[in-house]
């Protein structure tokens, strides 16, 4: 009995040695260092405020005070590089909404017609485009001596394209590549004519398609009665017709639009036949609207003459276009001189 209290003594002893020994020492856990703590710092640099656009800025992009409904956004373009040429006039203007000014009274237009998809339809898109702009201000040099304003070059672009296919009868030059060629357009100082052809589909609603390249100092619009179908009729078959009804719709938003941004809209109406414009003594007038009555068609010299005299002295006719084809069936075909000695001049002259 004894010897057992002794041996818990002597255990209880150890037991607290050890405990001592052990309170005394650091521990393990303490000795290992706590790790950093990580501290992240968002630095916030200043935006730079927007510069504002100065009243010359914002006239020379002649942007609409209203932002037309369902614009397309502008797409980054795929076509070739700028052609480097030097102009030889300059369509920018100091335009002033409070009065916005004339547009043909000062140019006169010597255009390559065409479409942009490509050949068939005209030299414009039969070659590439700086050799297509090159031979274009060539021409226009053989037009400066006889002229007795600036020429400017333009490119008239069929943008809506009439065809045999129903149900519309028309298809569309996409609305990126007709973008890229007035911009390449504004660079280069050269006018821009947007050309409808609608077939059966419905006119305003093609114009509506366009109407907001209008609002560019540089771009103007043309409608081609021929291809203005009614329900029955079939572009290549048929030749159509256009109202002033029609006309006057159109006129009365370009109208608009020249009051918007200081200078007159240019429309181009073609004509060959009597029956393309029935009714011309129904066309009104708009102030900042200037119509072409364009003497259009293929054939003789003095045909072709003989149409645009009488186009001349007939109502709506404000100023006068006249249409060239050089590869495709006039004959002869008339030189700069010819056109010129035309009465009344054409401010507008269209190779096709």
């Amino acid at each position: 009995m004894k010897a057992r209290c002794r041996l818990g003594i002597f255990w209880a002893f150890i037991t607290a040695v050890l405990f001592t020994t052990c309170q005394s020492q650091p521990s393990f856990f303490a000795a290992v260092e706590p790790l950093p703590t990580l501290v992240l710092t968002l630095s916030i640099l200043p935006i730079p405020p927007t510069p504002l656009l100065t009243p010359t800025q914002i006239l020379a992009s002649a942007t609409p005070s209203a932002t037309p409904t369902a614009v397309p956004p502008t797409p980054t373009p795929t076509h070739t590089q700028t052609p480097t040429v030097t102009p030889t006039a300059h369509y920018q203007l100091a335009l002033n909404v409070t009065q916005p000014q004339g547009y043909l009274s000062q140019f006169r237009l010597v255009a390559f017609y065409g479409s942009p998809t490509g050949p068939g339809l005209g030299i414009f898109g039969e070659l590439p485009r700086e050799q297509m702009h090159q031979q274009l201000l060539a021409t226009i040099a053989e037009y400066e001596p006889l002229s007795d304003r600036p020429i400017l070059p333009a490119y008239h672009l069929v943008t809506t394209v009439a065809n045999p296919y129903p149900p519309t009868y028309r298809h569309h030059a996409s609305l990126e590549l007709i973008e890229s060629w007035i911009e390449e357009a504004k660079v280069l100082e050269t006018a821009v004519i947007l050309d409808i052809q609608p077939g059966r589909a419905d006119l305003m609603s093609e114009y509506n398609r366009v109407e907001y390249l209008l609002y560019e100092p540089h771009v103007h619009l043309a409608i081609d009665p021929e291809f203005t179908m009614n329900n029955w009729q079939v572009p290549g078959a048929n030749i159509g017709q256009l109202y002033a009804e029609q006309i006057n719709a159109i006129q009365a938003k370009m109208n608009a639009i020249g009051a918007a941004i200081g200078l007159n809209r240019v429309l181009i109406l073609h004509q060959f036949r009597p029956a393309m414009l029935p009714d011309k003594a129904l066309i009104e007038d708009y102030p900042y609207v200037e119509i072409v009555i364009d003497g259009d068609g293929v054939g003789a010299a003095g045909a072709k003459i003989r149409n645009y005299t009488t186009y001349a002295a007939e109502p709506a006719f404000e100023f006068g276009g006249f249409k060239l084809f050089p590869t495709d069936g006039d004959y002869p075909i008339m030189t700069p001189t010819d056109v010129m000695n035309l009465a009344p001049q054409p401010v507008l002259i269209i190779y096709q």
